[in-house]
């Protein structure tokens, strides 16, 4: 099995996914319809866990993103790669 990280802030915007809550080897996340496939990959080959994902709007994932795994500079139009250097999810945490 491979060993679960964190998910960092650029992960998160790159590959549109926002982590909720993990549920033993199954990861809950946000997406949209476009980044699914990208982002289910991502936590199956990096992460070695389950992808479980819960579809929302453009905006809803980009609002989500925002908030979880902010960046300076504030507004961007569209889902693109924030910093690296901060907001990490460690797939054990509850999303809480």
């Amino acid at each position: 099995m491979k060993h679960s990280r964190a998910i960092g802030r650029r992960e998160a915007w790159q590959f549109g996914v926002v982590p909720l809550r993990r549920h033993g080897r199954e990861l809950e996340v946000l997406s949209t319809a476009a980044h699914a496939g990208r982002a289910m990959r991502f936590i199956e080959r990096v992460l070695g866990l389950e992808p479980r994902v819960r579809l929302v709007s453009e905006r809803a994932l980009e609002e989500a993103l925002r908030e979880r795994f902010p960046f300076e500079g504030g507004g961007h139009e569209g889902i693109r790669p924030g910093r690296a250097d901060a907001g990490h999810f460690h797939p054990g945490d509850n999303g809480d």
